[in-house]
């Protein structure tokens, strides 16, 4: 069975930025972690590149839209290979399949009855495109953007969404795990408990930089109907039906969990469609205590300036590592080289390079997996606590928790480096027992290479330089808890990270 990772469909009115970024670490880390376990798994980003703002920002800039959303999504486009990032799909919502795809689905709402045309007046966020009730608004301010919000009165069609309401909060009891972590789940619970939900304004007038609606040219689609079901049409785009939005995980952001964890699912219970497998939320970055966002643009520092200074892979690493998934975390480049030095360089890459330095030195680059029947008790205790805690990454990984992958990941190293000091290896060149080196070095190999693998989805260009230095070819590899102990192959010994060092 082929399953599916999205980011969000970036808006595309402004240069990608580090929340972007951090949105399509944390989707192709968990891309990797399924591919890893022999998965077929397919990773969907793209851009949003409808809507009034959008017009907008490209009349403000003298372009014209069609030219301007393209420079745009160009843009989006090269930042995920800085980000050692390849999406399977890189799906637009200006291409006319996905256009046509829209046009499909509006007509079946409306033919369904869930559509109709009325009016509506309320409080609206042109930086969101959408309406926010007063109990959501901030002192007349966007709870999102901190902007202030305008009345707006017009004709639009509107979506039955209190048809769903119970349905769908049947649904989220029945799933309890279906949006990660849970106190997003319960939030939307408790919105649907509350009563009758308003009818949900799904369409808008005077604005032509959108999907038309069918038979009513003055109106074009609510550009988050656009933008969610580009979903599947990426989904189609792969060869896939409708109904694989089932084996879908989605990574959003907070600041849009109403977007895909209300209307998302009402609109496909309208449709008959399967719900997605799960949604994935995490937190905000924030520089200078400030969140990161396009129309700041003292936050907007572009992904590759950190990338250039602490490489793809440390980046990737620091920002999982700095925090939690679902807290906000303040960006300081400062700290965030240290954790990249202590843990990669250091504890990681340092201890490859001495134990196989060992290995070519001592033993001609090979030690036989016959080896594994003559270990001491404490070699044994090593693989024992070493195999837990490899359970525990996966667990953690099927959890969609990245941040105690790594702290798994960091207690591991500690331990074999602990170890490897304890038994000192290189003491051989001073008469130490040769059967003591041996077991030491071949146990920490063979762990090395797990935690290689479990370090790939994160850290993928220094864990595969550390499994071709094994000679593993990771697309034949799966993580192993058991941790079978392999006969160990070497030719050469390198470092292979270097430490991070920051230009004052």
């Amino acid at each position: 069975m082929t399953s599916f990772v999205t980011t969000p469909i970036f808006y595309a009115n402004g240069k990608p930025h580090l929340g972007h970024a951090y949105s399509g670490i944390v989707a192709d880390i968990c891309h990797r972690f399924s591919q890893l376990t022999g998965e077929e798994n397919v990773l969907i980003t793209g851009t949003d590149e409808h809507g009034q703002k959008i017009a907008s920002t490209a009349q403000a800039a003298a372009t014209d839209i069609a030219t301007f959303v393209d420079v745009k999504a160009e843009t989006f486009a090269a930042l995920w290979p800085e980000l050692t990032i390849q999406p399977d799909i890189f799906i637009r919502t200006t291409q006319s399949a996905h256009k046509a795809h829209v046009r499909e689905v509006w007509q079946q709402l409306f033919e369904r009855g869930d559509i109709y045309l009325g009016s509506y007046s309320g409080q609206y966020c042109v930086a969101c495109e959408q309406y926010y009730s007063p109990r959501e608004l901030e002192d007349e301010h966007c709870p999102v953007h901190k902007k202030p919000v305008v009345t707006v009165a017009e004709e639009t069609y509107l979506f039955r969404l209190e048809n769903y309401r119970q349905q769908l909060l049947d649904y989220y009891l029945a799933h309890p795990d279906l949006i990660t972590p849970s106190h997003f789940q319960e939030s939307i619970m408790a919105l649907l408990r509350e009563g009758p939900l308003e009818d949900l304004s799904v369409s808008r007038i005077n604005n032509s930089w959108g999907v038309q609606v069918p038979n009513h040219s003055e109106h074009t689609v609510y550009v988050w109907i656009d933008a969610l079901f580009s979903y599947i049409t990426a989904i189609q785009q792969s060869g896939h039906a409708n109904t694989a939005i089932a084996n879908t995980a989605h990574i959003l952001g907070k600041d849009i969990l109403k977007f895909h964890a209300l209307y998302w699912p009402a609109f496909l219970l309208a449709l008959d469609l399967p719900l997605p497998k799960k949604l994935v939320v995490h937190g905000w970055w924030t520089i200078e205590g400030q969140k990161i966002s396009k129309s700041n643009p003292q936050t907007t520092v572009n992904p590759s300036t950190f990338s250039h200074q602490l490489t793809a892979d440390g980046l990737r690493y620091a920002l999982v590592r700095q925090k939690p998934l679902y807290r906000d975390g303040n960006v300081a480049i400062g700290e965030l080289a240290e954790v990249i030095n202590a843990d990669l360089a250091n504890n990681f890459a340092n201890l490859v390079k001495r134990n196989n330095t060992l290995i070519l030195k001592y033993f001609d680059g090979q030690l036989d997996d016959n080896l594994s029947q003559d270990l001491d008790a404490e070699c044994e205790q090593l693989l024992s606590t070493s195999r837990a805690q490899l359970a525990q990454v996966i667990g953690h990984y099927q959890d969609y928790d990245i941040y105690q992958v790594t702290l798994v990941l960091k207690q591991l190293l500690d331990q074999l480096n602990t170890f490897f000091h304890h038994r000192a290896p290189w003491l051989i060149s001073k008469g130490q027992d040769r059967r003591q080196t041996i077991n030491t070095c071949f146990v920490i190999a063979n762990v090395l290479q797990q935690v290689a693998l479990s370090y790939l989805p994160i850290v993928p260009q220094l864990s595969q330089r550390v499994l071709t230095e094994f000679g593993i070819d990771e697309t034949q590899w799966r993580l192993n808890p058991n941790l079978p102990l392999h006969t160990i192959e070497i030719q050469e010994s390198n470092s292979h990270f270097a430490r991070i060092q920051l230009n004052r």
